[in-house]
């Protein structure tokens, strides 16, 4: 068993049926061993936000409060394991933020990739931007 920090985008591709990538999530899921999908604070929250926004999910959208029970719910499943910060990721995550043009929205990416690389698990995602980070060991879904 390999534990892993899993990205937003392929917990929102698994918690939302209508998803794009829902099926490949969904059998990503199912194939785990207990305690193998790591789910961290930050993207719990970013969860959250997602889950209750209208503009992304319309009519499917649901209140902040019932995103986190569900994910609640998500966390008490064996093969999910709530990951606390690694004592090394402040020395990691400032190498990874010098980006050629100045950027905030890789900076979530960059986060992750960091606490990645300094909890020594693979990051496994959607996206295929995680590439850019050397010394990261991702898992990119679906990718070509």
């Amino acid at each position: 068993m390999k534990r892993s920090l899993v990205d937003v985008n392929l917990w929102f591709a698994l918690l939302v049926r209508q998803h794009q990538h829902h099926g490949l999530a969904r059998k990503w899921f199912d194939s785990l061993a207990p305690a193998e999908a790591g789910l961290c604070r930050m993207v719990q929250l970013a969860l959250i936000r997602l889950l209750a926004n209208r503009a992304i999910l319309g009519d499917h959208a649901i209140s902040a409060a019932k995103a986190w029970a569900l994910l609640e719910q998500l966390a008490g499943d064996e093969r999910v394991e709530f990951l606390p910060e690694p004592v090394d990721l402040g020395a990691v995550f400032p190498s990874l933020l010098d980006y050629p043009v100045p950027t905030g929205k890789l900076v979530a990416d960059a986060y992750l990739a960091a606490f990645a690389i300094s909890g020594s698990l693979r990051l496994v995602t959607l996206d295929r931007g995680f590439r850019q980070y050397r010394g990261l060991q991702a898992e990119i879904l679906g990718a070509r």
